[in-house]
Parts: structure tokens; C-alpha cells; sequence
């Protein structure tokens, strides 16, 4: 090998990488906060689905033994409202008889959002179940 060459390798392997590290931070930073945000966006959307979710489960249930679809609906609309606190807004409830022995319930709000410039996710939970009905033993 020449000198030349020998020198070279030498200082290749001996440069001196201070300031990297912040050269670094400033490359990486943002993809680090873009990947933050979008997985808090996605456990909100997830938490507001799971609210809608128990909504609809409780308005089936008071929909099922009530018949009534109007008290079905005050009681998802008041479960959503607890449960989904500041992870849900724009909630409407729907309960409608399919038939003559069953209920549907459509629970669908928004999720919160995280960031303004993303559009509003909508969440929705369907349930249907029959109608609740008193049966007597046989003798």
C-alpha cells in the first residue's frame, strides 16, 4: 500500500463525529413524533369503539326487555355519555323493531381527535337480539 492510502484509511478511522448525535436527533425527531401521534390516534379511535360498543350492548339489552325503542335509546344515548366521557362525541343511538320478535340498536359517535387537520373518525356498533318473552313451565 502507498502511504498515501495508509494515511487516508487512518483518518477515516480516527475523524472525530462530534455533533452527529444532535445531526441525528433532528433527522429522526419528527419520525419519532409522527409515529407517537398516530398510535395515540389509533388507542383514541380504538377506546371510542370500545365505548360505542358497550352502548350498544347496554341500549339491546333495555331494548329487549322493554320493547319500548324510545327508552332504549335515552339509555344508550346516558351509557355513552358515562362510559365514553371525552373519548366519544356526536352520539346517536337508533333502536328499531326487525320483524316481530327481534331489535336492532346502531350506536355511532365520533372519536375524539387528536389532531385538527385529521378528518373525524366515525364509530359504529351494531346489536340485535330477540325480544324478551316470559315462558311458562310445562306441568
Amino acid at each position: 500500500m502507498t502511504d498515501r492510502v495508509r494515511r487516508w484509511r487512518r483518518r477515516l478511522r480516527h475523524r472525530d463525529e462530534e455533533g452527529y448525535s444532535s445531526i441525528e436527533l433532528v433527522m429522526y425527531m419528527p419520525l419519532l413524533m409522527i409515529a407517537i401521534i398516530l398510535t395515540v390516534q389509533a388507542a383514541f379511535i380504538y377506546l371510542g369503539n370500545q365505548a360505542v360498543s358497550a352502548a350498544a350492548r347496554e341500549a339491546s339489552r333495555t331494548a329487549r326487555i322493554t320493547a319500548d325503542p324510545a327508552a332504549a335509546e335515552a339509555r344508550g344515548r346516558a351509557y355513552a355519555a358515562n362510559l365514553g366521557g371525552g373519548m366519544i362525541s356526536d352520539v346517536n343511538v337508533a333502536v328499531t323493531p326487525v320483524g316481530g320478535d327481534q331489535m336492532r340498536t346502531v350506536v355511532s359517535a365520533d372519536a375524539v381527535r387528536l389532531l385538527p387537520f385529521i378528518g373525524a373518525v366515525r364509530v359504529t356498533e351494531e346489536v340485535q337480539g330477540p325480544i324478551e318473552q316470559f315462558v311458562e313451565d310445562a306441568p
